[in-house]
């Protein structure tokens, strides 16, 4: 599968590195690696583990469609809850944004990754790279 990096995604992790939710190390070591994990989607195990990959949700069991988060916790110094929002279209995956998990704006998070699937399909996204 192709990896491609939007522009929101890098913006949100440029955004996360300055405020230094991860750390160097966390970042090369478990989440660059875990993103790269895309390139064999949907055949490679992690994929199979809830904790890790699911559906991105509005709430109330409604699912965005070709909507997904990968999800990390115990992250960096302040043990944050980190998630990266994937949209899966075709044989294409996209970065789409990444955040940390605070109270109710993962709903937020996941109305935005709505949005942008939308731009995606429109062909209204920045490519800034692939993996």
């Amino acid at each position: 599968m192709n990896v491609v990096i939007t522009d929101w995604a890098l913006k949100s992790y440029l955004d996360l590195k300055h405020k230094r939710v991860f750390t160097e190390a966390e970042y090369n070591e478990q989440l660059r690696p875990d993103a790269e994990r895309l390139k064999r989607f949907p055949h490679d195990p992690k994929f199979r583990v809830n904790s890790f990959w699911g559906p991105a949700t509005l709430g109330n069991g409604v699912n965005v469609r070709d909507g997904f988060k990968m999800k990390w916790d115990s992250i960096g110094s302040g043990k944050s809850e980190l998630r990266l929002c994937v949209a899966i279209i075709g044989s294409m995956a996209f970065l789409c944004q990444a955040f940390t998990k605070k109270g109710k704006n993962d709903t937020r998070e996941c109305l935005n990754l709505q949005r942008y699937i939308n731009l995606i399909m429109d062909g209204r996204y920045l490519n800034r790279g692939r993996i």
